[in-house]
């Protein structure tokens, strides 16, 4: 049985993105699965290339708007993409946000 993880994301440095302005900290990965939960931090005017989830993403918006296709989504909304989903999110205001993967992106972009 796996023991507990906890992390104190307070105590963790921003890294930065292959995107300017966006920023990111590892809370859990998993080399074996690839399963990982990370912090995003967007400056406003900040966006992420576009990506593909093959095996879906889930986030929760912390702190201010992000805009994902044709919606924006503020703080306190939760967002669930499908397996294989393709997107390029960008933020107006700036925000952070909490992410769970259950694989890593294919950065479509070539960064």
């Amino acid at each position: 049985m796996s023991e507990s993880l906890f992390v104190d994301s307070e105590a963790l440095e921003w890294r930065p993105s292959p995107y300017s302005g966006v920023d990111w900290k590892k809370l859990r990965y998993d080399k074996v699965t690839g399963r990982s939960a990370v912090l995003l931090r967007f400056q406003p005017g900040a966006s992420y290339g576009t990506h593909r989830h093959p095996h879906g993403e889930e986030y929760f918006v912390l702190e201010g708007s992000i805009q994902d296709g044709a919606r924006s989504y503020d703080a306190g909304t939760y967002v669930s993409h499908a397996h294989g989903s393709i997107h390029k999110p960008t933020s107006k205001v700036g925000c952070r946000l909490l992410v769970w993967m259950d694989e890593p992106i294919e950065d479509l972009e070539g960064c």
